[in-house]
């Protein structure tokens, strides 16, 4: 779905994102990339290496297949 807006930069040459689409993508950090001709914006993608060693388990899984089920839901 493609959805556009028109937005005016601040004199301060900010440009304020629609609130749902900055909660779409759980962030407040963006990557701008300029082209020839038009500027591009995607959501910053957070790095997993700072998560390697932030929860500690007792084993690990036999099965991710099954972890995975079972953390989404399904």
């Amino acid at each position: 779905m493609e959805r556009v807006v028109i937005k005016r930069a601040d004199s301060q040459g900010r440009i304020v994102l629609p609130k749902e689409w900055r909660e779409r993508f759980n962030t407040d950090e963006f990557v701008l990339v300029l082209k020839e001709d038009k500027i591009e914006i995607y959501p910053k993608v957070s790095s997993l290496s700072r998560l390697v060693d932030s929860v500690e388990v007792e084993e690990l899984p036999s099965d991710w297949h099954e972890l995975k089920r079972k953390v989404l839901g399904l």
